[in-house]
């Protein structure tokens, strides 16, 4: 078994002296809540960062069982790379004959003297590392336009189809967009295209204003251009 820290193919450092053991943790994203009456349950979340640990020492002599490396390094040559790396992540964390080959951050390293030989006792904790990724929300539809949008960003050169539409008790805007348009982000449009019958409807309803078409009548009919 060969462990490998890997910033690049020539910025690389092979662990001279192999843990006995090494820890690997991956933990899930589960929480629990307590709902009353029902008490505790359990929400399904996503899976936390792996986390890979060990513990060895950095030679300061020529040990028999150090791994057969080209160019050894001085015990704190290596601590310093380490800690260089740390400020540099991600590193990739190689350990042959398991599946352990992936992109790390350095979380931590520990280092002490144990006694006079000189060598550096050590813990290093990696992190798996996952790049972040971002994505725009979609475009707000213009509050003061009167077009109502399809979806769709080709050209079309059909004729507007106009709907007829009578508001039914329990009714709203943003529930008659969905239903004629697809898509209740047309409500204001759809207010747009209707504010001056929506007005005088809120007015007979005695309401000054319909704020926005906050309010709207059974028996008010709409006009919709799609």
């Amino acid at each position: 078994m060969e462990i490998w820290i890997k910033k690049t193919e020539s910025d690389a450092i092979q662990i001279p002296v192999n843990p006995s053991e090494y820890e690997i943790t991956k933990e899930s994203g589960n929480s629990t809540i307590t709902i009353y009456g029902l008490g505790e349950i359990s929400m399904l979340g996503k899976a936390k960062l792996k986390s890979v640990a060990f513990s060895s020492f950095f030679p300061n002599q020529a040990y028999d069982f150090i791994q057969p490396i080209a160019n050894l390094l001085k015990p704190y040559e290596y601590v310093n790379r380490i800690e260089k790396w740390e400020d540099d992540c991600p590193v990739q964390l190689i350990i042959t004959g398991t599946n352990i080959n992936m992109p790390v951050t350095i979380e931590n390293l520990t280092v002490q003297e144990k006694d006079g030989t000189g060598d550096v006792y050590y813990t290093v904790n990696f992190k798996a590392y996952r790049k972040p990724t971002f994505t725009m929300p979609p475009k707000a539809p213009s509050k003061s336009g009167k077009k109502v949008s399809t979806g769709s960003k080709k050209r079309n050169s059909k004729a507007v189809k106009t709907t007829k539409y009578t508001v039914k008790k329990g009714d709203t805007l943003s529930g008659i967009a969905k239903k004629k348009t697809g898509t209740s982000n047309n409500w204001r449009a759809i207010y747009n295209q209707n504010k001056s019958v929506i007005e005088a409807t809120a007015k007979k309803h005695k309401k000054k204003s319909s704020q926005n078409g906050k309010w709207i009548f059974p028996g008010t009919k709409l006009v919709i251009k799609i």
